[in-house]
């Protein structure tokens, strides 16, 4: 018995002996578990900021360009949420670029008109859309086209982005990628993967800019990523494979090679969610769309020798102006935004946004504390997309040139518009009320002379507060 006794005794103390140091570790561990938790970070959502280059407000199905075959950028808009009232912040691609990328107008961003070859661009302090991501430890790709500094120091690899493919300059021969525009002296190869040259020689740049876009996604499964894919179509020159030519029998020339251009990106941009389906990753993947500015009507868009002096094959949709103007077909873009199970399906939302919008919004979304970029002019639209809130622009400005424009509620007031980049407007003052009149057409500035005061105080007052960075150097 007393042996027994002894043996209970030794059990009891190996039980309480168990318990001591279960609760000893649980005590140590639990808080250095706890402060694990507390240091993960939060499950991100990846971003793909999609754009096109000239495409115009009617180049796309859902927007009326029903000769045209974009069945995945059509179930982009109809899937998501599409804008109405969606603005570029310029009707030329290095502005319009530059205020996406840093989510400021572009004469604060250094880059108010297009750029010269090889020359600096987006101005040095200003932060990138990249940089910022990356700040979220987001790996970051551009892949397509740059056209905001050629110059060594403004390449993209410096300004943010992990991974670049693509094209330093406005476009390049579509084969063999070669830059052959008159503002060189020479032709010479522009096609780059990070600080290298990149030699694909034969290969079709679209299909390149797609099939690189779906290998940076294959390579960051699981890793939150953003990823800009800026594609060259339509943009001139008007090269294409045959295939695509063949499918828009019936159009014109002019209207095919366009047609042809676009549903090349078109397929590419099916491939894309296609992949993120498989992967099951639309419901962790932001897609937004967006032109860069309006339809070209240059031209150069020409295959070759022409009578005609403009270009018909790109579709502004009923609006007045095309590229390098500031009424709506300049500015005016299909856009849309698209995150599966977490913003409205099958909206048509005609508040207005603008270009340099994508910077504060995007990263919003992806949880980042806003405050730490005050001084950018984009806001947040975010309530505006997902529950149709105003939208909290007041005013709209832009500039490039000679010409400005003031965009307050309703009413727009240009200043010496021109309809391309050659032929001038009728008058020099054009106030247009766009609820009323969106193909502006008829000029209120003789009967509304308190509404042309307000705006032109607007535009005055906007004018002295906006400076270019490169002036202060």
């Amino acid at each position: 018995m007393l042996q027994w006794g002894n043996q209970v005794f030794l059990n009891k103390m190996r039980i309480l002996s168990k318990r001591f140091y279960t609760l000893f570790f649980i005590g140590i561990l639990a808080p250095i578990a706890e402060n694990k938790e507390m240091n993960k970070q939060p499950v991100r959502p990846n971003v793909i900021v999609i754009v096109t280059d000239d495409q115009g407000y009617g180049d796309v199905g859902v927007f009326g360009g029903t000769d045209l075959k974009t069945p995945n950028i059509d179930k982009l808009f109809n899937s998501g949420v599409r804008f109405t009232n969606w603005y570029s912040n310029s009707p030329v691609c290095a502005p319009a670029r530059a205020s996406m990328m840093t989510g400021k107008y572009p004469e604060k961003a250094g880059v108010p008109d297009l750029l010269g070859i090889r020359k600096p661009g987006l101005h040095l302090k200003e932060k990138t859309i990249a940089d910022a991501f990356k700040s979220l430890h987001y790996k970051t790709a551009l892949i397509g086209k740059w056209h905001l500094g050629g110059a060594l120091e403004y390449r993209p690899n410096k300004r943010g982005f992990d991974y670049f493919f693509g094209i330093l300059e406005g476009c390049v021969d579509y084969f063999s990628h070669m830059y052959f525009l008159p503002r060189s002296n020479r032709p010479f190869h522009d096609l780059w993967r990070n600080e290298e040259p990149a030699w694909e020689d034969g290969k079709y740049l679209t299909h390149l800019i797609s099939s690189e876009s779906k290998n940076f996604i294959l390579e960051n499964l699981d890793n939150p990523f953003y990823l800009n894919i800026a594609y060259n179509g339509p943009h001139y020159p008007l090269q294409v494979p045959r295939n695509y030519i063949d499918e828009f029998k019936g159009l014109t020339s002019e209207r095919q090679a366009i047609a042809a251009l676009i549903k090349a990106v078109d397929d590419g941009i099916g491939e894309i969610i296609a992949l993120l389906d498989e992967h099951k990753m639309l419901e962790n993947t932001i897609i937004f769309f967006q032109s860069d500015n309006g339809s070209s009507n240059e031209m150069r868009n020409f295959y070759y020798d022409h009578e005609k002096n403009i270009f018909n094959g790109g579709s502004a949709g009923g609006l007045k102006g095309n590229k390098g103007s500031l009424f709506e077909g300049g500015i005016k873009v299909p856009a849309a935004i698209y995150w599966e199970g977490h913003l409205p399906s099958g909206i048509i939302n005609d508040q207005i946004g603008i270009g340099m919008d994508i910077f504060p919004t995007l990263l919003s979304m992806a949880g980042s504390d806003l405050k730490q970029y005050e001084n950018i002019d984009g806001k947040d639209l975010s309530q505006m997309i997902k529950n149709g809130d105003k939208s909290p622009h007041e005013c709209l400005f832009w500039e490039y040139l000679n010409q400005k424009a003031v965009r307050k509620d309703g009413w727009k007031l240009i200043v010496n518009g021109k309809l391309d980049f050659e032929r001038p407007a009728q008058d020099s003052l054009i106030l247009i009320n766009l609820n009323d009149d969106p193909g502006e057409s008829n000029n209120l500035s003789d009967s509304e002379p308190l509404k042309l005061q307000e705006l032109k105080s607007e535009l005055n007052n906007w004018d002295k507060i906006t400076s270019n960075p490169y002036d202060n150097d």
